[in-house]
């Protein structure tokens, strides 16, 4: 599905950054788990400062997100509180819960600046437009983040691109849970990307400009205002969606978060675009807090399931 696509649609930071080989297949052979995996030596420092070796991952992890991500909005919502949420959901610990929480940020940290090419752009989007043969990807490369953090090596030309080469599975087959379980916190973030209408729909000059206002109004009114973060808990863990493709998952969620295959995330944004662009608590129409409600109902579900996913592959209960 991702070879096909339209040059009068690439953004311009394609040209800027360059674009990946187009080798996807619609048909993913997935590596079988706790098999293929060998111990490798931990990473070494990088100028980002973000590769450290894995005996100090997790406590970086847990000290660095609070000061570095102070404004993302978003990103504060989603793959924080609902990774933790989604965790808590299906009956994890208030350990593991915590520690995919908050390896639930890193993307956002590590594929950002000028020594990633502004990577955050490419890899946290999947951009899909309606064709009269059906949906039709056009540009993004979430699918493969999110396959390569949870298993490895997709076979892409770019592969691996999990964080710094490894995987979820690689640390469940060395019996080291902690860490992959930081793993599958740090893969949901691409799929909870995704369920946001901003990073699947090819965006005219409002979705450009007013991106971050429309996080913003999602992050305001999680807990005050419309709150949010009440639609997200009472998402039951038996509608999580279930699947056997995290590649296949990625297209579906997409397919339901953009604004021109989707009702709900059409009539999100056109209702809240009709209120203004609001950014505080309480403020926008009733109407664009019901659909976007769904979407967070969406986010949830693609979340925990990923979640479901992985510890079902890798036998991590």
């Amino acid at each position: 599905m991702k070879c096909l696509f339209s040059f009068s649609l690439v953004f311009p930071l394609v040209v800027a950054f360059g674009f990946n080989g187009c080798n996807r297949s619609a048909s993913i052979t997935e590596p079988n788990p706790l098999s293929s995996f060998q111990e490798q030596p931990d990473p070494v420092n990088e100028d980002a400062g973000i590769l450290i070796p894995d005996s100090n991952l997790i406590a970086y992890t847990e000290t660095c997100f609070p000061d570095r991500l102070g404004k993302a909005s978003w990103s504060e919502t989603i793959h924080d509180n609902y990774v933790y949420l989604c965790a808590k959901q299906l009956g994890l610990s208030e350990t593991r819960a915590a520690l995919m929480q908050k390896a639930a940020h890193m993307p956002d940290v590590f594929q950002s600046g000028f020594d990633h090419g502004y990577n955050q752009q490419w890899s946290h989007a999947f951009m899909i437009k309606k064709t009269w043969w059906g949906p039709q990807w056009v540009w993004g490369d979430a699918d493969d983040d999110f396959y390569d953090n949870l298993n490895g090596d997709s076979g892409e030309f770019e592969s691996p691109e999990g964080y710094n080469g490894k995987c979820a599975g690689e640390y469940y087959a060395l019996f080291k849970r902690d860490l992959g379980d930081w793993y599958v916190g740090y893969a949901c973030h691409y799929i909870a990307d995704v369920c946001l209408l901003l990073h699947t729909t090819i965006p005219d000059y409002d979705l450009a400009m007013h991106h971050f206002d429309f996080e913003t109004w999602v992050q305001n009114n999680w807990s005050a205002g419309f709150k949010f973060k009440s639609t997200a808990e009472a998402v039951p863990a038996s509608s999580y969606y279930t699947f056997t493709d995290p590649k296949a998952a990625i297209v579906k969620a997409a397919i339901n978060a953009n604004t021109t295959l989707n009702a709900n995330a059409k009539l999100a944004w056109y209702y809240y675009k009709a209120s203004g662009f609001p950014t505080t608590a309480g403020t926008g129409s009733g109407s664009a807090a019901v659909y976007t409600r769904k979407m967070v109902e969406e986010a949830v579900k693609w979340t925990g399931g990923s979640i479901q996913y992985a510890l079902d592959k890798y036998r991590q209960w």
